[in-house]
């Protein structure tokens, strides 16, 4: 029985992160303001920075709550501070 209970909550950890319900476990905590999109909350992880410093990609949630990960303009990424995580 208890092998039945922890496959049954390993499959729906991983059904969780397939479908993007889990944000990444690395990433800078950031803020993204409406002009890169609608999310649900402007809070997200900075993943990457290109070369050019102008694009940063984020991991944000949508309002449905998925996490999307996307490139958007770094002028719409800000830091977070600690009070605010």
């Amino acid at each position: 029985m208890p092998l039945t209970r922890s496959a049954a909550a390993l499959l729906a950890l991983v059904g969780l992160g397939v479908t993007g319900c889990l944000m990444p476990s690395k990433g800078t905590p950031v803020f993204v303001d409406h002009r890169a999109g609608d999310f649900w909350s402007g809070k997200g992880l900075l993943l990457e920075v290109s070369e050019d410093r102008l694009e940063c990609r984020v991991a944000v949630r949508d309002r449905a709550l998925f996490v999307h990960e996307r490139w958007v303009k770094c002028i719409s990424v800000h830091p977070r501070s600690a009070a605010t995580r």
